[in-house]
């Protein structure tokens, strides 16, 4: 399924504010949110913040929207961000953002420097939501990862989600490149001129602006094996020619890993309504989130757990409530689990890096199942 640039910009609200980035990773100016007088009388509105406009958070976030479309006691506004420490910053002081989109990797490398102080303290856990996986988009002649070293790789703008992922693996896999912090717009109209040789995007598949790739223009998709170096940060998943047909050949399967992505919430926030206002949006989202399930949206809705912890981190008090009436977990359907990273504690041991396609693919399914039975 491919989601047009157009469809995600007719999702958003009035809400929708870019959030400038840049290489140096400074947080941008805070977006203002729409004046009150542009909403339903008497409405609340609670500000999310999302990803870039080719993410496909930024496409979750527009689709939750709707279901606060209807007017008071609430509207959602959706926000662009980068799902990584500016998000992170934005949700911790902008009286306009009330929660954020932040990947497990990203709040994974602001807990490893504090954040200015106890991050766990600060934030609080709304939703785990489906794996992320990352994507490594070369030319044609880039055949592995090892080949792309000592030259020039977009990472993503310092602090996002993909660039913490990228810095993380290929750390992890000691393949020294030259990292750029370019839009990931910007960044894949330099590929396809060939003025960089790759670019990494950590995202849920399809990933939009992957999807719109054109076929037969020399890029590809590179196979970034699970082994040694990564077996305790990511799980191994793949892509095939559903997931991206304009890129794989059909019955091909490209190996890959995947991350995790969360909806956060600010804990103890000094701002007039704050609490109330986040316990509505939880509420609302939890009760209605059987119609993001439809064939329609995103599929990524459908490999959510929303039972699914985080270790470490608190629970949403009105998520905590809503998950005790309903004993025995039932809660919504999960195609694959969310995965293990680096902020999380769960099983599955150790692998080689010559594991066949079939142990990884069995691994997944293995841990995946474990997670559910755990609601992890």
């Amino acid at each position: 399924m491919a989601f047009s640039v157009l469809r995600i910009l007719l999702g958003l609200t009035l809400g929708l504010a870019a959030i400038a980035s840049s290489a140096q990773g400074a947080v941008a100016q805070a977006p203002q949110a729409a004046p009150p007088q542009a909403l339903a009388p008497q409405a609340l509105s609670l500000g999310l913040i999302a990803g870039e406009i080719s993410s496909s958070e930024t496409v979750l976030a527009s689709e939750m929207a709707e279901l606060f479309s209807g007017g008071p006691p609430l509207r959602m506004l959706p926000m662009l961000g980068d799902s990584g420490e500016r998000n992170l910053a934005l949700l911790l002081t902008e009286p306009h953002i009330d929660a954020a989109f932040v990947s497990t990797d990203a709040l994974a490398e602001a807990g490893a420097r504090e954040f200015g102080g106890s991050l766990a303290a600060k934030v609080e856990l709304v939703a785990r939501l489906g794996p992320q996986e990352i994507h490594v988009v070369a030319r044609q002649d880039i055949g592995s990862l090892a080949d792309l070293a000592g030259k020039e790789v977009n990472f993503g703008p310092e602090g996002g989600s993909s660039a913490a992922t990228a810095e993380r693996l290929f750390k992890a896999l000691d393949i020294k490149v030259e990292p750029l912090g370019l839009e990931a717009r910007t960044a894949m109209e330099r590929l396809k001129r060939g003025a960089i040789a790759a670019l990494v995007v950590v995202g849920g598949k399809p990933a939009p602006l992957i999807s719109d790739i054109p076929a037969g223009l020399g890029i590809h998709l590179l196979p970034v094996e699970f082994g040694a170096g990564v077996t305790d940060a990511y799980l191994p998943t793949s892509f095939d020619h559903d997931d991206y047909p304009n890129l794989i050949e059909a019955e091909v399967s490209v190996p890959t890993l995947a991350t995790g992505m969360l909806l956060l919430a600010a804990r103890g926030k000094d701002e007039p309504g704050y609490d109330p206002r986040v316990a509505l949006f939880v509420e609302t989202l939890f009760s209605h989130f059987g119609a993001l399930l439809s064939p329609d949206r995103h599929p990524k809705w459908r490999e959510i757990n929303l039972a699914a912890s985080l270790p470490g981190y608190a629970r949403n008090a009105t998520a905590i409530a809503w998950l005790a009436k309903r004993p025995g977990g039932a809660v919504t359907p999960v195609a694959a689990g969310p995965v293990r990273t680096h902020v999380e504690a769960g099983a599955g041991g150790p692998a080689s890096a010559a594991m066949s396609q079939d142990q990884r693919e069995a691994l997944f399914k293995e841990f995946s199942q474990w997670q559910r039975a755990k609601g992890h």
